[in-house]
């Protein structure tokens, strides 16, 4: 099985976050089996596994359906003035999901390994499945805003895994 090493970051300086914008979900997958790769120091509170498990928990859900949605005056600022910007990235770190979103979206330890394949495997999915379900947020999105919605979320995950 393959470990991750992850950096202390009890260090004074931390790195900065980086700074990704994905074309495709191969060029996402090459980033993640880097970063599995290590040694990378996570910037955030998540270890590469549980972001690489978070990513692919989304993934499946745009496929799947989420089980519920957001309140409509929620859906309809988001649809209005903020789906725009989160299809254009980069998606600004700090969003806390509500409580029901989170205990299905946030997953807890997770090996770097089996992270891996969860996100390799949800990215086949998104990659050969045609049908997107409604953003619980946004509402219906075509597959290819859907897609580059996930490319940006990935980024902004991503970006805490910092190479060293």
């Amino acid at each position: 099985m393959r470990q991750t090493r992850i950096m202390s970051t009890i260090s004074a300086a931390k790195p900065p976050r980086r700074e990704l914008r994905y074309a495709n979900f191969d060029e996402l997958l090459a980033d993640a089996e880097r970063s599995a790769a290590g040694p990378v120091q996570a910037l955030g509170n998540w270890t590469p596994g549980q972001i690489f498990e978070h990513l692919a928990r989304s993934m499946n859900r745009s496929i799947d359906g989420f089980e519920g949605q957001a309140p409509w005056i929620v859906r309809w600022v988001a649809r209005t003035f903020m789906k725009r910007r989160l299809l254009a990235g980069p998606m600004k770190p700090g969003f806390r999901l509500p409580p029901a979103a989170a205990a299905v979206l946030v997953p807890g330890s997770t090996d770097c390994t089996d992270g891996l394949a969860a996100l390799r495997q949800a990215v086949a999915r998104l990659k050969t499945e045609t049908h997107r379900a409604p953003s619980p947020f946004l509402g219906p999105l075509t597959r290819e805003e859907s897609d580059r919605l996930h490319l940006n979320h990935a980024a902004l995950h991503m970006s805490f895994l910092v190479p060293q």
